[in-house]
């Protein structure tokens, strides 16, 4: 299969961004260690050190560097592999009309990257 029959499907762009994260199943579970490996405004690739089960409604929770805001979204965990080492890779697309504006988030993680 040749690369030219790939075909995009996704309806909004992905921006690659490491953002400090938690992904808790339920609430009494401790939160598994995560950070984005990029983000969209309905979706998120997450790094993990432990996988989750595909089809899981979890909270991601975005802790971010510049102020120390977290910011909470709910979503659906499309897809979950082990990726190289002993981590996991997630996809999770955000419930509903719970989105994200990724292009304020990634500027406010490089200008805090810049300043340190």
């Amino acid at each position: 299969m040749n690369n030219h029959s790939f075909i995009e499907k996704r309806a909004y762009p992905r921006f690659p961004v490491m953002i400090p994260a938690a992904c808790p199943l339920s609430s009494q579970e401790d939160k598994a260690r995560a950070y984005t490996h990029d983000i969209s405004v309905q979706g998120l690739g997450l790094a993990l050190n432990r996988e989750l089960p595909n089809g899981s409604e979890v909270e991601v929770v975005l802790y971010m560097s510049d102020n120390g805001e977290e910011i909470n979204k709910k979503g659906t965990v499309i897809w979950s592999r082990k990726s190289n080492g002993n981590g996991y890779r997630a996809g999770i697309q955000l419930s509903g009309d719970d989105t994200l504006k990724p292009i304020p988030l990634v500027l406010r993680t490089i200008y805090k990257q810049r300043s340190n």
